[in-house]
């Protein structure tokens, strides 16, 4: 458990007092239709920001005449900034309104926005330093850390709702699918995943793009990503002892200059208090919800770039690995294969203990012959072997996936389930659904509701399949220890013959899907053990699982630009970044 150090109830104590004045920003009064964010890591560690922003003036409102635009440090070089408004060059770039760290103004000069026309500004800010801190865990003691906040605006010249907000994080080059992490984004109101992950055309960076039609240019949001270190130079990151103790290469304040600098910026966009209550409660969110939501999530995010078309052809097994289901209704799906196919017989379902079959038999998936010299192996090493086996199953799937829609397939196979379930429920008599269910049951259990739909269905006799006795030991011990062989094979008709049923052994349906249902807790209790941990297991390797680098050695406001400002943002948390407000 992390310790709250002294300088919070220092910061508690401050944050008592009266809050100063807030820069006005009365005189404008505009909205953000649209605004697009790049944020590229270049290959020397420093930060290249660019700006797509399109203002519409309020009719009653003030002529834009400036745009502050805060920066995550003052580790860049003015001279280099690059503007247009509607295609026109920004030819004076000057200090911005006292407040705004690091940052600067355009002055639009004759090319102001009048009050009821619209504008459209880009900035291009190349050459950002001081950007990149160590990543803040020690299972990635080798990775670098970027965080980053955009440009925002004063709410109270800025009334901006329903803005279509997109922000993307390029990589550096070379950095590899399997390498990268980003971290959830902190109060943006649209999806925690990246809407797209890819690679650039001209370099093939990795980026992570979010975007939202619901957001507002008045709100600070914050994104990141990590990668390895070793994609930039080594004095690219900054040291602890920089983070924590001494002045940038760059000037920038000290710990103790940096802390009364985030709390001048906080005071005046929304008050102290606000702030350290704010990144309280999203430590404590990232620390507890929101990591473990991420922990049992294991698909690698290039699974989710958005292709074309529809995969199909893939196992039940592999759909629910593109459905991203449970790991231990997986290892259930992936058993009930290897009984159907006469590969294994369970000797004990609470711990699951099987007996595999010698010779194997032919037919079986990669994934059934990985499980199944699982559980040859001592009990200690059968965990990390389906761990490997799951990890294997993942990038199979991935590498089948690629090209094709995330989106689209995952509704394809959804569909299956749904049809499938659509049969056994339709089906005449308990002979037909009994038959049906054993022919789709690894589909049937892709939905999320299957158990509570198992037991809805079969409420009456239900006639078990040929490989139960090699699943259920005690109905395998009522009938004397026989196993069957071969298949049931169905009528032709889709409707059994009388004859071919009438002597077929039947068992009281709650009693079949109890111990269908029973099978994953079989399996979670006695071989995966705690599921959230070993599922983690997995997506440590798959989807690596971003650490915050907010922490207690530097008092909870390290980030990736800047000690002195909450996180390595664009005015972060700072002077309201405003549109020249109340100038």
């Amino acid at each position: 458990m992390k310790k709250i150090r002294p300088i919070f109830l220092f910061l508690i104590f401050l944050s008592l007092f009266s809050l100063p004045d807030v820069v006005s920003a009365q005189d404008y009064r505009f909205t953000v239709t649209a605004t697009e964010v790049e944020a590229y890591i270049e290959e020397d560690g420093t930060l290249s920001l660019n700006y797509i922003i399109d203002f519409q003036n309020d009719p009653k409102g003030a002529p834009i005449e400036f745009v502050d635009v805060g920066m995550p440090t003052s580790a860049y070089n003015r001279s280099n900034i690059k503007a247009t408004v509607d295609g026109k060059e920004i030819k004076t770039i000057e200090d911005a309104l006292p407040g705004v760290i690091n940052g600067f103004a355009l002055n639009l000069e004759s090319n102001a926005i009048p009050p009821g026309q619209s504008g459209t500004v880009i900035v291009w800010i190349p050459g950002v330093g001081n950007v990149l801190y160590p990543y803040d865990g020690e299972d990635r003691v080798d990775y670098a850390s970027f965080m980053f906040s955009p440009n925002w605006f004063d709410p109270a010249g800025d009334k901006s709702t329903n803005t279509d907000y997109r922000v993307t994080i390029i990589l550096p080059p070379g950095v590899g699918d399997e390498e990268s992490v980003y971290y959830y984004p902190e109060d943006w109101p649209g999806s925690q995943e990246p809407s797209e992950i890819g690679r650039t055309a001209a370099e093939e960076r990795i980026y992570f793009s979010w975007q939202t039609t619901n957001a507002n240019t008045h709100t600070q949001y914050t994104f990141g990503a990590a990668f390895p270190k070793s994609y930039v130079p080594e004095g690219a990151v900054r040291t602890e002892s920089e983070v924590i103790d001494g002045p940038s290469s760059s000037g920038s304040p000290n710990f103790i200059g940096a802390l009364f600098s985030f709390i001048g910026s906080n005071f005046c966009c929304f008050g102290f208090g606000a702030a350290f209550f704010a990144i309280f409660g999203w430590t404590f969110y990232q620390g507890t919800v929101g990591a473990q939501k991420r922990k049992m999530e294991y698909l690698p995010p290039k699974m989710k770039i958005e292709g074309h078309g529809i995969k199909r052809g893939l196992t039940a097994v592999e759909a629910a690995i593109l459905m991203e289901q449970p790991m231990d209704k997986v290892l259930t799906m992936i058993l009930f294969g290897t009984l159907k196919k006469e590969a294994a017989m369970v000797l004990s379902q609470d711990p699951l203990e099987i007996e595999v079959t010698e010779p194997l038999p032919e037919g079986l998936h990669p994934y059934e012959v990985a499980f199944l010299e699982a559980f040859t192996k001592p009990a200690n090493a059968r965990r990390t072997a389906l761990q490997k086996m799951m990890v294997d199953l993942v990038s199979t799937v991935s590498k089948k996936m690629k090209g094709f829609s995330h989106k689209e397939s995952v509704a394809y196979y959804t569909d299956i389930m749904q049809r499938a379930w659509k049969m056994v429920e339709e089906a005449d008599t308990p002979e037909v659904k009994s038959e049906t269910y054993n022919e789709t049951l690894e589909w049937t259990m892709l939905d999320n509701e299957y158990q509570d739909r198992t037991r809805r269905t079969f409420t009456g006799p239900v006639y078990v399949p040929i490989w139960w006795p090699r699943y259920s030991p005690s109905y395998r011990q009522s009938i004397g220890g026989s196993v069957g062989t071969g298949s049931r094979p169905a009528a032709s008709t889709g409707q059994p013959s009388g004859s071919a049923r009438s002597s077929m052994p039947n068992i009281p349906g709650a009693d079949f899907a109890a111990n269908l249902i029973n099978g994953a807790t079989g399996m979670a209790a006695g071989v995966v053990g705690n599921l959230t941990s070993f599922t983690t297991g997995i997506t440590n390797r798959t989807n690596p699982i971003p650490q915050t680098t907010r922490s207690s050695s530097s008092g909870g406001f390290r980030g990736g630009g800047g000690s002195s400002c909450a996180c390595a943002c664009a005015c972060a948390g700072c002077a309201c970044a405003c549109a020249g407000g109340g100038r």
